[in-house]
């Protein structure tokens, strides 16, 4: 495998920090990383790009079956073996759901250099993040990183919008990039809409964005906006 291609090292890193490489893979990657600088810089810029949205993650306290499962499924407990077997798999994720949020704050909060969101969001289709998006109040910003590139149809854009409360008319913060990154000038009335914005939506318009400043293609994505 090349590992000099920049664009499968830029996504092997995304899926590395995200967790959802196969267990060869995982293994050859780190392998990588032991001797590429290249390949450390490549994570540790995703691994940013994600520290937001652990410092969003409120911790929650996993209820007591959690830990037994994990104590049976290494044999630390008492738990019958069929009781273990069955708890095995949601016991494991939730703590490694735990973990991760702990991780992450600890890592954001040793990183004084970085400006930290005012909002977060990632615009999912079903289980799969598409968009990562970054509001910064005081830099009137909101900046995209695209998690996994989604080209749009033919004369086409994707333009996100913000859903605020109260029956109000949507109002657009842009054309999300199909692929890369894009940073997002803010208005003095798109942030005050954005305080009162609960829910992200992403529309396929004309190429170049709406021409009625409303949503006038499918709604095709939404998302919640998370104030951290």
């Amino acid at each position: 495998m090349r590992y000099d291609d920049p664009q499968l090292l830029d996504s092997l890193a995304r899926e590395y920090v995200l967790g959802t490489l196969a267990a060869r893979s995982r293994a050859r990657f780190a392998r990588v990383l032991s001797f590429s600088l290249v390949a450390r810089r490549a994570v540790t810029a995703w691994e940013r790009r994600f520290a937001p949205l652990a410092a969003a993650v409120r911790p929650v306290e996993p209820p007591p079956s959690t830990w037994v499962g994990i104590e049976a499924a290494l044999g630390l407990g008492r738990t019958p073996r069929t009781r273990a077997a069955a708890g095995l798999w949601p016991a494991l994720a939730a703590a490694l759901a735990i973990v991760a949020v702990l991780f992450g704050g600890l890592y954001f909060s040793q990183q004084p250099s970085i400006e930290r969101p005012a909002y977060v969001s990632v615009v999912s289709d079903a289980a799969t993040p598409v968009w990562l998006l970054q509001a910064f109040t005081e830099a009137r910003e909101l900046r995209v990183s695209t998690v996994n590139p989604r080209p749009a149809p033919a004369g086409s854009s994707f333009e996100l919008w913000m859903l605020p409360g109260g029956g109000a008319n949507p109002v657009s913060l842009g054309l999300l990039p199909e692929m890369g990154e894009s940073q997002l000038r803010l208005s003095a009335v798109q942030l005050g809409v954005l305080m009162g914005t609960m829910t992200l939506a992403v529309s396929v318009e004309p190429a170049g964005g709406s021409p009625t400043g409303l949503p006038t293609g499918p709604v095709i994505l939404t998302a919640p906006l998370i104030r951290t």
